[in-house]
């Protein structure tokens, strides 16, 4: 009886989660057309992120339909070519913004970036590894390893801001299953030398940083981002200008479209209006971790709250950046920011997320976790 219960459970769980994922894809479509809607082609970003929306559906029920067992049999194999795309970019990627993270495809403009499709690959492997092995300094190192061998690529780009996001969700796993905490206190010191030859190979790292202390000792350079965000927050106010009349996104506010459509969507319909996105996000991490904790597979467990902690974790960066908490960064925000990489794998994620919940393992192999 329980366990009909948890299927049933599962099963509105898995129709809620869809239908507020697709309320909040539409809603970041509505945010990309309002900040085009002053442009020559308003309805050109939006037209492109529908049809990755369309794309993005049909993937997600597919790999629902996938039996989790299949992910968790190839996590190895899948995170392998993951990692070799990761190195590929590097190589034959088109360099956007200044960074070497694209793939495009000729005529079409279409461009895909690995580091976003990989993610759920990525947590996939050091979840494998970790219920494989033993909670000791041996699988730590391994998660370790991998996660650096993940890092480098993406820093050579340089991408620093989604860098910071693959290693916080590693940290969350290695937490997950109970690394000691001696052991992740080597990890900063570890990595201070590769920060400090990001600083001096990248010294518009350290430009940000200061931009983001004095906004105003450098109006029209450093400081020219955290000043828009804050202009376009503040005439949003409580209420916002509504849809249609926001002037200032698609005037000044760089990349209002992706980077910046969290105060896009601030200045359209304020307060009010940004409140229930968080909200929703809020409920889908919420309702899928409660539902998570009951499972007894340990291996859907961890993968399922790791995806969840690093989507959460990248949502939280973004919405602190265009509210001026956090340093520009470069992340969009899941499900709404324009972009089909990052639209695809998220949702491609949830799938995967999906298919672990209902995915029902003949026996519990490992249960010392979590």
């Amino acid at each position: 009886m329980q366990q009909e219960e948890l299927n049933k459970k599962i099963f509105n769980t898995t129709i809620l989660v869809q239908s507020l994922l697709f309320i909040l894809c539409i809603w970041g479509c509505l945010a990309i057309y309002n900040s085009n809607t002053l442009g020559a082609t308003p309805l050109y970003f939006v037209g492109r992120q529908l049809l990755w929306l369309v794309m993005g559906m049909l993937i997600m029920i597919m790999a629902q339909r996938v039996p989790f067992s299949f992910y968790s049999e190839n996590a190895i194999t899948a995170g392998a070519i993951a990692y070799i795309l990761l190195l590929a970019v590097l190589l034959w990627g088109t360099q956007i913004n200044g960074m070497r993270g694209w793939f495009t495809f000729g005529w079409t403009s279409a461009s895909i970036q690995p580091t976003e499709f990989v993610k759920p690959f990525f947590i996939l492997m050091l979840c494998h590894l970790a219920v494989k092995g033993k909670n000791d300094l041996k699988t730590f190192l391994r998660l370790s390893i991998v996660a650096l061998l993940w890092l480098i690529p993406i820093l050579l780009q340089p991408d620093t801001g989604t860098a910071l996001v693959y290693l916080l969700a590693f940290f969350i796993v290695c937490i997950l299953v109970g690394t000691p905490i001696k052991y992740l206190l080597t990890i900063p010191v570890l990595l201070t030398p590769i920060v400090i030859w990001l600083l001096y190979e990248n010294p518009y790292i350290t430009k940000r940083f200061s931009g983001f202390w004095d906004p105003s000792s450098d109006p029209l350079g450093s400081g020219w981002h955290i000043r828009q965000f804050q202009f376009t927050i503040a005439r949003g106010g409580w209420f916002g200008v509504k849809m249609g009349n926001a002037t200032w996104s698609n005037s000044y506010l760089p990349l209002a479209h992706s980077d910046s459509v969290f105060a896009t969507i601030s200045e359209s319909l304020g307060f009010v209006g940004t409140l229930p996105i968080i909200i929703l996000f809020g409920l889908i991490i919420f309702v899928l971790y409660r539902l998570a904790l009951q499972l007894r597979a340990q291996y859907q467990k961890l993968f399922i709250i790791g995806m969840l902690s690093l989507i959460a974790i990248q949502t939280l960066i973004h919405i602190s950046v265009n509210v001026a908490l956090l340093p520009t960064t470069g992340l969009t925000l899941p499900l709404l920011s324009y972009g089909g990489s990052s639209l695809v794998s998220t949702l491609l994620a949830f799938g995967i997320i999906l298919s672990a919940l209902n995915y029902h393992p003949p026996e519990e192999e490992h249960n010392y976790y979590i």
